[in-house]
């Protein structure tokens, strides 16, 4: 496992995790993997048309399209530390990765500060609450940012906003192509990710995902 570089990257690749008990045990290695709201400890997730999807959805909001670059669990007090990645079927749809690293030496200092002092408000069905984009979670510090269901709460947090649509809108990120029996570690504290431009005539494409605290 090459811990360094998701320590300095914010994400890495792991080959030879061909099957869910092997991308569990990834999972273990990391740290307490976290089961899903219906009990399941991998989700798999589909491409899937506006129409079909649950409400309040990525895919509902986007259908087949691309997703936008965010952080997993945005709603949650403490966002879930890492997100463990896996495809199967028609793998041509890559993934998005940028670090907030990235970001911040884009934006320069001014940014920086401005982004620390921002004050969000998380909306979902079920919960509202007030939160920072920066956090601090023992002796480790993170970010969240999820345009969806985030929006800015004083003056720092619109500017913050107003510059991270129009950079996320035109970003270079990075593009992890899937190939058989490779997963993908993210740093969910360190990493945005998203979903590619939809292949010409696309088959089934599961991605198998994974929470680790």
């Amino acid at each position: 496992m090459h811990f360094a570089e998701l320590d300095t990257s914010g994400w890495t690749r792991v080959e030879g995790v061909s099957s869910r008990a092997e991308l569990l045990e990834l999972g273990r290695e990391l740290g307490s993997p976290v089961r899903t709201p219906n009990g399941e400890m991998v989700k798999e997730i589909r491409v899937t048309p506006a129409a079909e999807a649950p409400p309040g959805s990525q895919s509902s909001i986007y259908g087949t399209g691309p997703f936008p670059l965010h952080t997993d669990t945005v709603f949650w007090p403490v966002p879930v530390r890492y997100v463990i990645l896996r495809a199967r079927g028609d793998t041509r749809r890559p993934t998005t990765v940028m670090a907030f690293s990235h970001l911040l030496r884009q934006c320069g200092a001014r940014f920086s500060a401005l982004a620390q002092r921002s004050v969000w408000v998380v909306g979902t069905k079920s919960k509202r609450f007030y939160c920072s984009l920066r956090f601090r979670h023992g002796d480790s510090v993170g970010w969240r940012y999820d345009a969806d269901c985030m929006s800015p709460a004083n003056h720092a947090g619109i500017e913050v906003d107003r510059v991270l649509r129009a950079l996320l809108a035109g970003a270079c990120a990075d593009w992890v192509d899937w190939c058989a029996d490779v997963a993908v570690v993210l740093s969910n504290w360190k990493v945005l990710h998203g979903r590619g431009p939809e292949p010409r005539k696309e088959g089934i494409r599961i991605i198998e995902r994974l929470y680790v605290r």
